[in-house]
């Protein structure tokens, strides 16, 4: 004899499996795309990183007594020291 209620039960059950493994696999899936996008946003930070050095090293390079210097020679400037006095 078939108890009544205990095809549905079953059935509520397996629906509720489901919906358990969807929600399983969504927080999976965005979990791998949540660390594909954190391996890029490092990997463009170590980018960042090396650019700066770069910049800071011309930047360094670049003001350097001798180099000011003859810059300001190019542009026109005249050094203090050589300045004359106009009368």
């Amino acid at each position: 004899m078939r108890r009544p209620g205990n095809g549905s039960t079953a059935l509520r059950f397996g629906l509720l499996y489901l919906l358990a493994l969807l929600l399983v696999f969504t927080l999976g899936h965005r979990n791998q795309l949540e660390k594909a996008h954190l391996a890029w946003m490092e990997a463009e930070i170590a980018r960042l990183r090396l650019q700066e050095e770069a910049l800071l090293k011309e930047r360094w390079r670049a003001t350097l007594p001798h180099r000011v210097l003859s810059w300001a020679k190019r542009v026109g400037f005249v050094p203090m020291s050589e300045g004359r006095w106009v009368r």
